[in-house]
Formats: structure tokens, C-alpha cells, sequence
């Protein structure tokens, strides 16, 4: 079975991009090596660890080879050859059906957002995740691999960003695969999310964070196309393209201005009953407690008599990024 014909052509590899000539070498053997399915594949790196981290390079910059397991290898010190020893999940006829599945189940939908622009694929590719995948870590190697998102609807962050760049290889939109650490995990775990390119510029999008605050009908977008700036109060992360650009998918209120009256107005329009209402506040000060309590009494002298009678009203927030979601019960 030819495993090539179900990589992009024209894929996007920074890490590849990253590796230096010898690198590019041994990446692209052990890549051709997976594809083909072969027992033992003769490359030449500087060490063990440069290895695996070319092997890291190509499970983040190519998402079609979920089906490598592990990799074992032996170094010959006088020659410098190491000798890669693949453990395939798969043989190559079960990986092509499992490839073709994922074809398959992505298809409609990529056809559906291909002449849009590429804020509105992205936005699209993100909403897409969020509504079909659940988070769970399961004893299953499929919730850290693009099938356990878009096959099984089952996926840690890994297997979300892993699938979020399997559907933009197949969108026409750069994506990086990016790991590091966020204040949910620890230091043993790490975290991954992308980075997306849109109009040529690179921006950071954690669909895992958006997730975990998404709820019934409602889309966060919290974590959606921010900069370095904006997505470090709780991310690190090193060695990944510099994200300058910030955009803020919430308007930012002033909410504690002298003029409240654009809070008035937007609390008139979209502050109904069921409807929840989600506004990004700039960086304040004080503690915790007395900005919520401060909000929450902004917001309810803002709603109208017949809107508050009998109803109550809920707040809930993303402290690190400042981003408050108000709901009339």
C-alpha cells in the first residue's frame, strides 16, 4: 500500500525547516522509512538525542504517521551510522484504511470552507474541533493522534492540535504543531496547541483551552489567534516562531470609565435571557473578589427592569486573559 498518497503535497514542515542539512538528510530517511513501513532505516545523526528529536519534528510537522509507535535504535560509533528500529501500531494495509477514514471524514467539510478567506477557515477549523471532539485521556494511543479527534471524537491536546494541522494541511493554511507547558500542566506532561499563519502572520490558538470553557451552545474563543504577549500570563515555550501580532476576537470594555455608556449599550443589546454574554475587560487592579464584585454590579445596574424581574444573574471568567462571560438566568 503507498502510505505517500495520503500526505499533502504541499505540506507545511517548520520543524524540517528547522534541521540543519544532516538533519534534513536523516529526517527525510526516517520519514520515507515510516511511510514505507520498513524494519530497520540507516541514518546518519550527531547522537541519540538529535535523533529523537527528528523523530519528534516529523510526528508534529506530519500527522499521517500516527501509526509509529516507538523507535528503538543502535549506533555504530566508527561508522556513524544509527540504525532506527520502528515499532508500527498498524501494518500498512490497516494504516491505509485508517487514512482513507480520515480523508473521508473531513472531506465535506474542507470542500465547504475552501473558497473562504483564511480568518474565516480557521475560525471554521476551530469551531469544527470544539464541537466534535471530547477531551479525555484515555489508555488508548489514538487520544494523542489526529484519529482519535476526527475518527473517535476522543483527544487530549496533543491529538487536537495534531488534528487542527491534519485538516489545515488539507485547507491551505500554515500550520506548527506547538508544545510547551500552560499553567494546566506539569512539568512532566507539557501541553501542545498551533500556530496558524493568516495572512501571512503567525498567531498562537490553543482549541484545547477554548474547549474546556465552551459550553452547551457557546464557542469560547479565549485562546484564538493571540500573540506572544497575550498567550504567555499562562504558556511557555521556546523555539517557536515569534507571534507579534495581537488580535482580540472580544471587544475589551472599559468598564470601569467614567463613561459607561458603551457598556450600556452593549449590555442592551446582547445580555438576554439564556444568551450569555462574553467581553474581555482591560487589566485591572485590585483583588480577584472585588473586580468580579465590581462587574457583577456594573452589569446588573445596566439590565433593564423587565429583563432582571424574577432572573438572576451569573458570571463566570478567565482570570489570566481577563475575559468575562455574564448570563442573565
Amino acid at each position: 500500500m503507498d502510505l505517500y498518497s495520503y500526505v499533502p503535497l504541499k505540506q507545511y514542515r517548520y520543524y524540517f525547516e528547522r534541521c540543519d542539512a544532516m538533519e534534513q538528510k536523516a529526517y527525510s530517511a526516517l520519514l520515507d522509512g515510516y511511510l514505507k513501513q520498513k524494519k530497520e532505516i540507516r541514518v546518519w545523526v550527531a547522537n541519540i538525542d538529535s535523533l529523537w528529536e527528528i523523530h519528534q519534528a516529523i510526528c508534529f510537522d506530519v500527522p499521517e504517521v500516527f501509526f509509529v509507535k516507538k523507535i528503538q535504535a543502535s549506533m555504530n560509533p566508527v561508522l556513524g551510522i544509527t540504525t532506527v528500529f520502528p515499532e508500527y501500531r498498524f501494518n500498512d494495509k490497516n494504516c491505509a484504511d485508517i487514512l482513507a477514514q480520515l480523508e473521508s471524514s473531513i472531506d465535506i467539510f474542507v470542500r465547504r470552507i475552501k473558497m473562504l478567506s483564511e480568518h474565516e477557515k480557521v475560525k471554521q477549523i476551530h469551531d469544527f474541533l470544539i464541537r466534535s471532539v471530547t477531551y479525555k485521556d484515555v489508555d488508548a494511543p489514538y487520544s494523542h493522534e489526529a484519529p482519535g479527534a476526527l475518527l473517535y471524537g476522543i483527544a487530549v491536546c496533543e491529538g487536537i492540535s495534531k488534528a487542527f494541522k491534519y485538516i489545515s494541511d488539507r485547507a491551505g493554511i500554515k500550520v506548527i504543531v506547538a508544545v510547551g507547558k500552560s499553567s494546566s500542566t506539569d512539568n512532566d506532561t507539557g501541553h501542545a496547541w498551533n500556530i496558524v499563519y493568516v495572512d501571512n502572520l503567525a498567531y498562537h490558538l490553543d482549541v484545547t483551552f477554548d474547549y474546556s470553557m465552551s459550553k452547551d451552545s457557546i464557542t469560547r474563543y479565549d485562546y484564538y489567534l493571540l500573540s506572544d504577549t497575550q498567550i504567555k500570563v499562562d504558556h511557555t515555550f521556546s523555539g517557536l516562531p515569534e507571534c507579534s501580532t495581537d488580535f482580540e476576537y472580544y471587544e475589551q470594555i472599559r468598564c470601569f470609565a467614567p463613561n459607561k455608556k458603551i457598556l450600556r449599550r452593549l449590555i442592551a443589546d446582547k445580555l438576554k435571557p439564556g444568551k450569555p454574554f462574553v467581553f474581555k475587560a482591560p487589566v485591572l487592579s485590585g483583588n480577584k473578589e472585588e473586580i468580579v464584585d465590581t462587574i457583577t454590579s456594573a452589569v446588573s445596574a445596566f439590565v433593564s427592569f423587565p429583563h432582571a424581574l424574577g432572573r438572576s444573574i451569573s458570571i463566570s471568567y478567565n482570570w489570566e486573559r481577563m475575559i468575562f462571560e455574564v448570563q442573565l438566568q
